[in-house]
């Protein structure tokens, strides 16, 4: 068994582990899941989609905690994924933590969820440490980083219109943060990888 992070003072370093199967990609979250992790993330499933990936499986079992960014991507990539394959993300053995901040922002209603000791088998035995890369933790340049958050949000307000007074204000700043370094923070200038 994994050993669990101190909920409050984790000892183990933000990370995200992955792996790409015949039809599956595997991805294992380590400590909190924010904005750093995200383009990585974003550019990882991207791939994955691509090669015709028809399920991703996640590992939650030592998340602590995820931010807006970070569902904001996991959204537009459940999104990208039904479009091209039909197929779903799997989040297993979240906390009641992670489970609750899913569905805070309506991410519950896209994604299937388990708890500890409720997964399959199947997806549960997917799981070997010696098959699991560690993603790059590369930091993205200023602009990519306020691109992916702006595009993130822009998400969870798309799938979820309720959630648009929560993020009215991100929205807002990012946008001018992004118009200041010479950026049009349009939504037809999307990566290509979101399309």
């Amino acid at each position: 068994m994994v050993e669990m992070p101190d909920r409050v003072n984790s000892k183990f370093t933000d990370n995200i582990f992955v792996s790409l199967q015949t039809d599956t990609a595997l991805i294992r979250v380590q400590g909190r899941a924010s904005f750093k992790c995200s383009p990585a993330l974003k550019a990882f499933c991207g791939a994955a989609i691509e090669r015709g990936v028809s399920r991703i499986i996640m590992n939650m079992e030592t998340c602590i905690g995820m931010d807006s960014t970070f569902m904001g991507v996991l959204a537009g990539v459940a999104v990208r994924l039904k479009e091209a394959t039909g197929g779903i993300i799997q989040m297993i053995n979240l906390s009641g933590r992670t489970r609750g901040l899913l569905a805070t922002l309506g991410l519950d209603q896209m994604v299937e969820t388990w708890m500890p000791g409720e997964a399959p088998e199947d997806l549960a035995g997917h799981f070997r440490e010696d098959q699991l890369d560690r993603l790059s933790d590369e930091s993205p340049d200023r602009r990519e980083m306020a691109q992916t958050m702006l595009e993130a949000h822009e998400t969870l307000v798309e799938v979820f219109p309720e959630n648009r007074p929560k993020f009215k204000d991100v929205l807002t700043y990012l946008r001018e943060d992004l118009k200041k370094n010479g950026v049009n923070p349009a939504r037809g200038d999307r990566l290509s990888s979101e399309h």
